[in-house]
C-alpha cells in the first residue's frame, strides 16, 4: 500500500500551483487566451474549461496539434516534478534502502520508470535525479514521436501531467478570466 499524495498547498494567492500554472501559462499565449475567454463566457464555464484543457492535453499526449499555450503548459508540468516527487525517497527505493510501500503513487511510478532505465541513471541519483528527469521530460515533451512511444518514462510524464490537471481549481480559473 502506498501513502497518499500530499495535498496541494495554496500558491501565489491561488488555490494551488497547477491552477496558477494554468493561469500564467495559458493566458500568456494570445491565441490560447482568446479560446479561454470564449469558454469563460459560456454557461457551466468551469466544466467547459476543464473539458477543453483536458481534451487539449490528451491531444498533446497523442502528438496531435494543440493550442501553443497547452504545449507550454504540458511541457512545464512534465518537467516540474519537484513539488510532487521527493527524489531522495525515489533514490533510496532505487538503491534498495527504502520500503516502496511508503512512496506516494507518483513516486512509485517514478521508481518503476527509473528501474526500467537503470543503465541510464546518473552516477549519484540522490543528488541529480531531478535534473536528469528534467532533461528527459523536456525531450519527451518537445518530440511528438517520443510521446507516441509506450515507455515507463512516458508513463511517469503522463502521470505527472494528469496529477496536475486533476488538481486545477477550474472555478477559480474561470473567475480570474471573467475578472480581467
Amino acid at each position: 500500500m502506498h501513502s497518499q499524495e500530499p495535498p496541494w498547498l495554496p500558491y501565489q494567492g491561488w488555490p494551488n500551483s497547477p491552477t496558477w500554472d494554468c493561469w500564467t501559462v495559458l493566458t500568456s499565449d494570445e491565441e490560447t487566451r482568446q479560446q479561454l475567454d470564449s469558454i469563460a463566457d459560456a454557461a457551466a464555464a468551469a466544466q467547459c474549461l476543464q473539458r477543453w484543457v483536458k481534451s487539449q492535453l490528451q491531444r498533446f499526449l497523442g502528438a496531435e496539434p494543440v493550442a501553443h499555450g497547452v504545449v507550454l503548459l504540458a511541457a512545464h508540468w512534465a518537467t516540474d516534478p519537484a513539488r510532487r516527487i521527493d527524489w531522495s525517497r525515489v533514490a533510496a527505493a532505487l538503491q534498495g534502502e527504502g520500503a516502496d510501500c511508503s512512496l506516494t503513487p507518483l513516486e512509485a511510478t517514478a521508481v518503476e520508470a527509473l528501474r526500467s532505465a537503470r543503465q541510464e541513471l546518473p552516477s549519484d541519483p540522490s543528488l541529480s535525479l531531478s535534473f536528469w528527469w528534467d532533461s528527459l521530460a523536456r525531450r519527451w515533451a518537445e518530440q511528438p514521436e517520443l510521446r507516441l512511444q509506450t515507455s515507463p518514462l512516458g508513463t511517469l510524464a503522463r502521470s505527472i501531467i494528469e496529477s496536475y490537471a486533476h488538481a486545477v481549481d477550474w472555478s477559480r480559473l474561470v473567475q480570474a478570466l471573467r475578472e480581467e
